[in-house]
């Protein structure tokens, strides 16, 4: 019996990007069910979507005997070709069947996986003096899998309706119709506002669970620590409420489990721009504690239209975490939950504990986000200043009072002289609730605090009207010009000595997603607006704000030295209890209660 590795997944007539699928070469035309071929033309999968990851597949996985069947008939011939280095080549061919009707499958068998030294096979159909039709086609093995999968997907949502009810239609409907995944793929919906429905049939593998608004971290808890009673699911995959989801990365995710060497696994998701649907944003992350910005996205800004990208066969990079938009993982990897952060942060620690180390990315498996830039405001530094410290804390043994230190003063004079006061002010707030220790982390209502943090007005991306909307937006200066542009607003503390009637009157710029830091050192206000979409907010000078706060960063270092040593023991020992079950399920109710 064959086991389905992977399909060839064509565009549809309203793929947004279709190069990430398949690229066509002479006249075709694509169609609801696959693309028609006119005589010269042909359709190859050398995509980042459409080749198959021989490479990756070898080294990970047990698979060895390795086949593809594609569905397609007319006159023409259908290819495997093999990438191995800069050199490619043809390993297997075939003629098409002739005749009307449906395509029929083409099936092309080729050497042994585990032997084998090429890095990447992809397919190529060709019309050779008549029309060819092509409907798709799947990568197939006849090895028996080494485990045995059953995936629950864990969706948090709050208040996402339009975005979660299309990725759970998807689902459903490709366990529905997809034989290879019917009866192993379940659906747990955690929902934190209460009031999400599905038009779904009956016996559909959908469960809803109404949550109080305990953010990510609590919906998430909730899922794994349902999933775990049921008994069920061999793997879980959380994932975020407001991507859009390619199906396809659930075919692969599951196949990567069945054939896993390491039982421990974990399959995450790249992220790539809704707005740019060929960028990706992240595949993966590294985190160092010693950074001002810890988090280091792999695979930032690639074009994942490049064809040398997508054939490449790149060695797997070690990446300390997984962002919760797309990461799955074998049930029993460990028995604690989630951290009670809320949101920002219960990934990482999640990531740095248990999943990280044991992630993969793969071709494929991926969704799309909107823009983070336009999520960012001074609330989410509220919980990344608190979380990230507790993370540290608890995560890193050479983690010290001064790399924390560090962090908060470098990233607060960055706030400061970019007049992002209200950042500062966040930053602060989430500074004190990490120094007040773990009994009150424990005592947080995390509904009520979220309701307090989303008061704030500033700093928050909207659309621009009248004359803001005719500035154009700034690309980020080089790192030379900034780095100047840093030390500049050092000497004259950020333009605080100069006086005011000296500086620029016109509106500086900055991206939306920086601090313009010696873009402001000569202005009283500075513009932040998105580079694509015509959103952004006005900051304006403000002396008498900047020496208030500037005063109660200073006083919380010296907070941060005098009582850190003590804050790591605590939350050290208080660790096993904020992730137990008992302290979730204290949380659950109480939040149900209000």
């Amino acid at each position: 019996m064959t086991q389905m590795l992977q399909r060839l997944t064509l565009p549809k007539p309203e793929t947004a990007e279709p190069l990430l699928y398949a690229r066509l070469v002479g006249e075709s035309r694509v169609v609801p069910d696959g693309v028609v071929l006119a005589s010269g033309a042909q359709v190859s999968f050398d995509t980042s979507f459409g080749v198959f990851a021989a490479g990756r597949w070898r080294r990970v996985s047990t698979v060895n005997q390795l086949s593809v069947e594609v569905r397609a008939s007319g006159i023409g011939v259908v290819e495997v070709v093999a990438v191995t280095g800069a050199r490619e080549e043809v390993v297997a061919h075939a003629s098409l069947p002739r005749g009307e009707g449906a395509p029929t499958s083409v099936v092309l068998s080729l050497e042994p996986l585990q032997t084998s030294k090429h890095g990447t096979y992809f397919v190529r159909v060709r019309a050779d003096g008549g029309e060819v039709c092509m409907t798709g086609g799947q990568w197939i093995t006849g090895d028996a899998p080494a485990h045995d999968v059953r995936l629950s997907l864990s969706i948090t949502t709050f208040n996402r309706q339009e975005y979660v009810r299309k990725t759970v239609h998807n689902v459903l409907q490709l366990e529905s119709e997809l034989a290879a995944l019917t009866g192993r793929l379940r659906v747990f919906v955690v929902d934190n506002a209460q009031n999400v429905t599905f038009d779904a049939a009956p016996n559909a593998p959908l469960q809803v669970v109404p949550n109080g608004n305990l953010g990510g971290a609590g919906g998430f808890a909730r899922g794994l620590m349902e999933l775990r009673k049921q008994g069920w699911a061999t793997h879980v995959l959380f994932m975020d409420d407001d991507i859009t989801l390619e199906p396809e990365a659930l075919v692969r995710t599951m196949a990567l489990f069945a054939f896993a060497r390491d039982p421990k696994l974990c399959v995450h998701g790249a992220m790539l721009s809704e707005e740019r649907p060929w960028l990706q944003f992240e595949a993966g992350s590294e985190y160092s504690f010693r950074s001002i910005y810890p988090l280091q996205a792999l695979g930032r800004e690639d074009d994942l239209r490049t064809r040398e990208l997508a054939i490449t066969d790149a060695p797997e990079i070690p990446f300390d975490y997984t962002a919760w938009w797309y990461t799955a993982f074998p049930i029993n990897i460990t028995k604690d939950n989630p951290l009670p952060v809320f949101v920002r942060g219960d990934d990482v620690g999640f990531g740095l504990m248990h999943t990280g180390k044991h992630s993969i990315t793969l071709n494929g498996v991926i969704v799309w986000h909107a823009d983070f830039g336009l999520k960012n405001n001074p609330s989410s530094l509220y919980y990344e200043s608190r979380n990230l410290a507790l993370v540290d804390t608890l995560v890193f043994d050479k983690h010290h009072w001064w790399n924390l230190a560090y962090r908060f003063m470098s990233f607060g004079f960055r706030n400061l002289f970019s007049m992002r006061y209200a950042s500062t002010e966040y930053m602060l707030k989430g500074l004190n609730a990490f120094l007040a220790g773990p009994d009150a982390w424990m005592k947080i209502n995390h509904a009520a605090l979220h309701d307090e943090l989303r008061v704030c007005a500033e700093e928050r991306p909207q659309p621009l009207s009248g004359d803001l909307l005719l500035i154009a937006p700034r690309q980020p200066r080089h790192k030379v010009l900034r780095a100047f542009g840093f030390l500049f607003a050092l000497l004259l503390v950020g333009g605080y000595l100069i006086p005011r009637p000296l500086r620029l009157r016109r509106h500086g710029i900055g991206p939306i997603d920086a601090r313009a830091v010696g873009v402001a050192t000569l202005r009283n206000s500075i513009l932040y607006r998105h580079d694509r979409i015509a959103d952004g907010y006005v900051v304006q000078r403000d002396t008498k704000r900047f020496w208030k706060l500037l005063g109660e960063v200073a006083g919380s270092i010296v907070h941060i030295a005098s009582s850190y040593n003590r804050l790591k023991r605590e939350y050290r020992a208080a660790y096993p209890l904020m992730v137990s079950d008992a302290a979730w399920e204290e949380r659950f109710s109480a939040a149900l209660k209000r």
